[in-house]
């Protein structure tokens, strides 16, 4: 496997691994752990990330919806196909586990902790306010850890497809 690809699927790995943990502290009780920006930051990097893989497939010429994807994704290394899969389980796991507070957005000022419905502010206490901001670094984090597995399951596809397309064109050569 070309370096490239396997740089890509360690870092896909990696920040699906960190957001996973980042999901996981915001389960302990009190302060939240991870900050904001560190959770907004991941959740940001998968776009990108995801982007290059969605981009691999392409030249590949992996179709990423349909029942050839869906072959492509059966054939992935297994080893890939659990650590995504349990990363994902992982996550979605803590997900069920954590209360998502209701009641709007986080927010502080001067004057206290609110939590804002549609602008619409209430006063809340700052334990309130805290089970509200790691609900919502919990649910950003959620995702760009699932679309980050994602991202390497994807990898590998193009991969896979790439080997099939390498290995055709070798074998109509030496036919030829």
């Amino acid at each position: 496997m070309p370096t490239s690809y396997k740089v890509h699927m360690g870092v896909s790995l990696s920040l699906s691994g960190l957001a996973a943990i980042a999901v996981a502290l915001t389960l302990l009780p009190g302060t939240p752990v991870v900050p904001e920006t560190a959770a907004f930051t991941l959740f940001g990097l998968m776009f990108p990330v995801l982007g290059s893989a969605v981009l691999r497939c392409r030249r590949a010429g992996v179709r990423t919806q349909g029942q050839e994807f869906l072959d492509l994704l059966w054939h992935t290394p297994r080893w890939l196909k659990l650590a995504a899969g349990g990363l994902a389980l992982g996550v979605v796991l803590c997900l069920a586990l954590g209360a998502d507070p209701a009641g709007g957005q986080p927010e502080r000022t001067a004057e206290g902790y609110y939590l804002n419905d549609r602008g619409v502010r209430e006063p809340v206490s700052r334990d309130t306010y805290e089970s509200a901001v790691k609900a919502v670094v919990r649910e950003f984090d959620a995702g760009a850890a699932c679309v980050f597995a994602l991202s390497a399951v994807l990898v590998a596809a193009a991969f896979r497809a790439e080997e099939e397309a390498l290995a055709r064109w070798r074998e109509a050569r030496h036919d030829a």
